[in-house]
């Protein structure tokens, strides 16, 4: 058994900013996409093996994508694990790499944040290694003078046993939906879920409902028409694709390693349970069903039950195996 981690050295991981090429020679500001190529980077090169971490940055509710290269190609079929504050992720073979990918909690305590990564191959006299990232502030905006109306029914506290019970249910079938554990089903970079992009609420964001105090934001709210086309983020199979109470006409897609993205308020459900749909595809229509105060998508993801902003998924640049 390992010894534990507190009498190994903690390297603390220095984070760069890397921009692109016409952003080092443009001083102009420039709008900022929806999704950026400026993201940070954790890059250590060390005597067995290469470590890269990727971020749209190190901050509250963000998504980070790990690759792991040994030295020694051979030592890619040996045993590795690695572990994000306390807990094991999943990693996935790729080509001469492992790839994986865990977000940041939006609800993170500051201080460092730890990666350790277990090999006897790598490191022979402990096995183990760690390396501390600093959490960077992250504020979420919190809309006090603003009130949001909605249904009565979504925001009383009574309510009749047959509603009590539907809500049980969909309570349910979402918890059996995020359970679903299955490979790595995608390869590349994720993308946008419409065409037109117009953001109308960020992720985490906290407003009042009908003058009571509401839950942060779990999504990203995107403007559309009814009967806009939404698109899968990336490739995925179907998890849930049903009606219910808060979230409207609602689907989740699993992208594999506890990677999923979710569409709500949907007018129409374009997929099945079952289904594998490709990046890009079809999957709905944007709508208004559900606790929802006008036509949009809220969409939203995950990875190993952690709520993380989907626009920090969107943005990783560095999941295509390099050549």
């Amino acid at each position: 058994m390992l010894m534990k981690s507190v009498f190994f050295p903690i390297l603390f991981l220095i984070v760069t900013l890397s921009l692109p090429a016409e952003s080092k020679d443009v001083a102009k500001k420039k709008k900022e996409p929806v999704s950026s190529s400026s993201n940070y980077f954790v890059k250590k090169d060390e005597k067995n093996f290469s470590l890269v971490l990727e971020a749209r940055r190190f901050g509250r509710g963000e998504a980070v994508f790990f690759r792991l290269t040994p030295k020694n190609k051979k030592w890619i079929n040996e045993s590795f694990k690695a572990f994000w504050m306390g807990k094991e992720i999943f990693l996935t073979k790729q080509g001469d790499s492992f790839i994986s990918f865990f977000g940041i909690s939006p609800d993170t305590a500051p201080g460092p944040m730890t990666l350790e990564i277990q090999s006897k191959i790598l490191f022979v006299k402990r096995g183990t290694k760690q390396y501390q990232i600093i959490l960077e502030p992250t504020k979420f905006q919190v809309i006090k003078k603003q009130s949001i109306v909605v249904d009565n029914k979504f925001v009383v506290k009574e309510l009749p046993k047959e509603t009590l019970d539907f809500i049980k249910e969909c309570k349910e079938a979402k918890e059996a939906a995020f359970g679903k554990i299955s490979g790595l089903q995608f390869s590349d970079q994720f993308r946008n879920p419409l065409e037109s992009i117009y953001i109308t609420s960020k992720f985490y964001v906290r407003r009042d409902y009908n003058n009571k105090i509401g839950r942060p934001h779990g999504g990203v709210d995107f403007r559309g028409k009814i009967g806009t086309p939404i698109f899968a983020i990336q490739d995925g199979t179907v998890v849930l694709a049903r009606k219910m109470y808060y979230e409207g006409n609602f689907t989740i897609l699993d992208h594999g390693n506890k990677i999923f993205s979710f569409y709500m308020h949907q007018d129409e459900i374009g997929v099945k349970v079952g289904d594998k749909v490709k990046k890009g595809q079809e999957i709905g229509k944007v709508g208004t069903t559900g606790m929802s105060t006008g036509p949009h998508l809220h969409l939203g993801a995950k990875i190993a039950d952690t709520l993380i902003d989907p626009l920090s998924l969107i943005a990783l640049s560095e999941i295509t195996e390099p050549k």
